[in-house]
C-alpha cells in the first residue's frame, strides 16, 4: 500500500516512479456507449422490417378436397424471385396438403401484396396458414 503523503506530492511520485494517473477516460466510455447505441438501432431495425413479411388474410373450404387462402405479402427486394408455402390442417392440426405459391421477380409491386391460391388436400381440411416466405 503507498501512503498517501506519496501519491498527494507529485516530486515523491517521480521519485518512486509512480505515473501519473489517466485525467479522463469518459471518451471511450462514449465510443463504448455509441457502439452499443447503434447496434440496438440496427438490430431493432432489421427486426422491425424484415427482407419478407406476410401476413394471413383468410381462408375458405372450397370443398372436401380443396381449401383457398389469402394472404397479404410485402418484400424489400423487387427484383429476386420469391415464393412462400400455404399449408391446409385437419381437425386434429395435421398438414393435409401443402403448396409453394411462386411469385417471379416482375409480378410484386411495392408495398402489400393480396394473393389468393388454392390448396388440394388429401382430406377434409377446417383451416389453412402460411408456412414459410422466402
Amino acid at each position: 500500500m503507498i501512503h498517501p503523503k506519496v501519491l498527494a506530492n507529485p516530486a515523491l511520485r517521480q521519485r518512486y516512479g509512480i505515473k501519473e494517473l489517466p485525467k479522463n477516460r469518459n471518451w471511450l466510455l462514449g465510443v463504448l456507449i455509441a457502439v452499443v447505441a447503434t447496434w440496438f438501432a440496427w438490430s431493432g431495425y432489421n427486426a422491425a422490417n424484415p427482407a419478407v413479411r406476410s401476413e394471413l388474410v383468410s381462408f375458405e373450404v372450397i370443398d372436401e378436397q380443396s381449401i383457398s387462402i389469402t394472404y397479404k405479402i410485402s418484400v424489400r427486394d423487387l427484383s429476386a424471385d420469391h415464393n412462400c408455402a400455404v399449408v391446409a390442417r385437419d381437425i386434429d392440426k395435421n398438414v393435409v396438403g401443402e403448396v409453394t405459391d411462386l411469385m417471379p421477380a416482375d409480378s410484386l409491386m411495392v408495398g402489400a401484396n393480396l394473393r389468393t391460391v388454392a390448396i388440394p388436400t388429401r382430406l377434409p381440411a377446417v383451416n389453412a396458414g402460411i408456412s414459410s416466405c422466402q
